[in-house]
This record gives C-alpha cells, structure tokens and sequence, in this order.
C-alpha cells in the first residue's frame, strides 16, 4: 500500500520496474492498476508469484540488495529497513540477527514492498517523512509460525519507543513489513506539520472493510518559508556528583554519536551541599531508551529523569557557498518574518582562521555580510 500510494503520487512505474530488474529476483509480476474503496481512488498494486519462493535468510537478503544495480540512496534505505527487521525478529526469536530466516518478510512479495518504498522516497525527492502514530489492533493472524496474535510480536517490537495509538478494529492494520518501513524512514511520528500539500496519493489494500476505507494515504507537500514547526522531543536529565568531570567531554561527543539533538551541563547544588552536574539530553522520542541506557552506562547515576515535551522549531536547510574565503558550508534558517538567515557551519569557520590567520570573531564578522547581504 505504501508503495501503492507513492505510484499515486507520481512514482514513475517505468523507473520502478527498471530498478526492481536489478534484483535478479525471477518468477514474479506487477499488477499496478487504478481501483477504489468505499468511493475512495487510488492506486493497488499486487505482487503476483508465479512459483514457491525458499525462505530467505536475513544475509542472503542484504546479499541480493548490496549485489543489485539500485542506486545508491534506495539501496541503503532498503538495508536499512531490512536490518530494522532483521533485529526484532532476531529478539523475538532469541537467535543470532544474521542467523534469521524470513517466512512472510523474505518472499519476493516483501522484498519488492521494502526495495520499492526506499526507490520511491528517493525518486519522488521526498527529504523528511513524518508519520501518524500507528494504529495497534487486537485478535489474531495466521503465520508461518502458527497463529498469533496481533500486533504481531515482530510488528511490537518494530515500534518500541514509537508513539502508537489503540483501535477496536479486528483488522492487522500495521504489519511487520509496515512497521519496519515507517520506523525507517520516518524522522518523528505525531500530528501534520506547518506545510503545504502539494499532491495527495492513495494506496488501496486487498479487502475492503466494512469499518473504513481501506486505504493509507501520503501527502506530499513543501516546508511554508518561516514557519515555525512543532513537534514531540524527550527530555533525559540525571545528576552526578561523584564524576570524573573529565568524563564529561567523552560523554557528549558519545551521546550525540547515538542521536541525541543537544547536550548541556548545568553546575548544581546537591545533596549535603556537593557541587554537582546537571546531565540534560535532548533526543527524538523513539530513541530515548538507546540515549537513557548511555546516561546509565557512561556516568555514574542510578537513574534517568526522563519526560516528553513539545518544542517549536524553526525550519532550516543546508547548502555550501562561495565565499571570498572559499566554499563554506551554511545553515539556512528560514525566520517567522519570512527572512531567510545564513549562518555559516562553525567547524569551517575555524578551518580558515587556521589557514589565514584571521581571528574567528573577523571571519563571522565579514561571513555575515557577504551571506545576508541580500536579506
């Protein structure tokens, strides 16, 4: 259906096919067509094996992917989903990640699902996927493995982290292919943002219930100059007063290399009047437990504070420009009045106060008016 849906955006059905022929997978077809459900158009797309595929295990996948002629950017995102696969079933399972073998997920079917979702986001040009949070079902479904129930262990531990929401529906809304593909590729999971709607697909799935149109919908749309955006961020605080500050230093750069957004030390007062450090991290929610578990392990408190809030940001982009001191790599802020501010990337900054022997504070100096000049 994801897939569907990114045809119904505009997804070339020629590039499509010629990226999946570079699978060597033999024995399957395409059915793309224009259908609807309950009133609703859109595109279905069915993956029709025309003979008993083996089960597939998770290196004779990434195999077949890291041997493909896909281009660059598709094939990593597809290793990537993969991998998020891979790893929850090997937990659910108890058994080596590069000893699973796919049943569902390894047929031809999943992998055509998985490579054409990663081929689509690259060639539709799409640079940040925001998700809703995923609909959890109750009852049961049959598997390779017997019946169970769902979400489906696999589809759970997929999604741990990830914001999720309740339905009485008796339909498998989310599968572990669906999960693996959302937890990848989307940068947060909550409410629209500030955008503008560009284009709308629809892709429609096999049945057609009763309760909804069964349908997952993508909009395309593009960041509005100046707004300001909101989204979900967790807030991961602890207190240390017996630390080794010189751990302190080592410790962000480890925290940051693990996808924390900020980290700040904050000098405090603590119990029987010991000066202390107030650790406070800022990570995308889904990730606070990988950020949480480093606080635990690389400093020497006993517990992590941790609580969700909405932040506003501004949006902003990167580019390099031409400068009189060369090229320069430069934040694009995009401020509520509508301006765009350039603000030079520090790390070059220093680069050419080391290489001309110019003060930093010159460098910016001069950096701010050859790049806001026109603003």
């Amino acid at each position: 259906m994801t897939l569907a849906a990114m045809l119904d955006l505009g997804l070339s059905e020629e590039y499509l096919r010629d990226q999946l022929s570079t699978l060597n997978l033999n024995a399957y077809s395409l059915n793309i067509r224009r259908s609807e459900r309950q009133g609703l158009a859109g595109v279905r797309l069915d993956v029709h094996v025309e003979e008993d595929q083996p089960h597939r295990s998770y290196s004779e996948i990434r195999r077949i992917i890291e041997m493909s002629g896909l281009d660059d950017r598709p094939k990593a995102r597809a290793l990537e989903i993969f991998e998020v696969i891979a790893r929850a079933e090997a937990r659910v399972h108890g058994v080596d990640v590069e000893h699973v073998h796919f049943h569902e997920v390894g047929a031809v079917d999943s992998i055509v699902d998985i490579v054409g979702a990663a081929v689509g986001v690259h060639a539709l040009g799409i640079s940040t996927v925001i998700c809703s949070p995923l609909p959890m079902t109750r009852g049961f479904v049959s598997t390779a493995h017997g019946t169970i129930p769902t979400p489906a262990p696999a589809t759970l531990e997929i999604l741990k982290d990830v914001p999720v929401t309740g339905s009485e529906s008796s339909i498998e809304l989310v599968t572990p292919t669906g999960a693996a593909i959302a937890r990848a590729l989307a940068a947060s999971f909550g409410p629209y943002p500030r955008f503008t709607p560009r284009k709308i697909g629809y892709g429609l799935g096999k049945s057609d219930s009763p309760e909804f149109p069964n349908a997952l919908r993508i909009v395309l749309g593009e960041e509005t100059d100046g707004q300001v955006n909101l989204d979900a961020v967790a807030v991961l605080e602890c207190q240390v007063d017996d630390l080794d500050p010189r751990v302190l230093g080592h410790l962000m750069d480890i925290l940051l290399a693990r996808g924390a957004l900020d980290v700040s030390f904050t000098a405090v007062q603590m119990k029987k009047n010991r000066p202390g450090t107030l650790i406070t991290a800022l990570a995308s929610p889904h990730l606070r437990t990988d950020v949480a578990r480093t606080l635990l392990g690389q400093t020497t408190t006993l517990g992590v504070r941790v609580s969700q809030c909405q932040r506003m940001v501004l949006s902003r982009t990167s580019e390099t420009v031409t400068t009189s001191f060369g090229d320069v790599r430069v934040k694009v802020v995009h401020m509520p009045d509508g301006r765009k501010e350039r603000r030079p990337e520090f790390d070059d900054v220093r680069g050419i106060a080391e290489r001309t022997g110019e003060s930093v504070r010159e460098i910016l100096r001069r950096l701010d008016r050859e790049l806001n000049a026109a603003e």
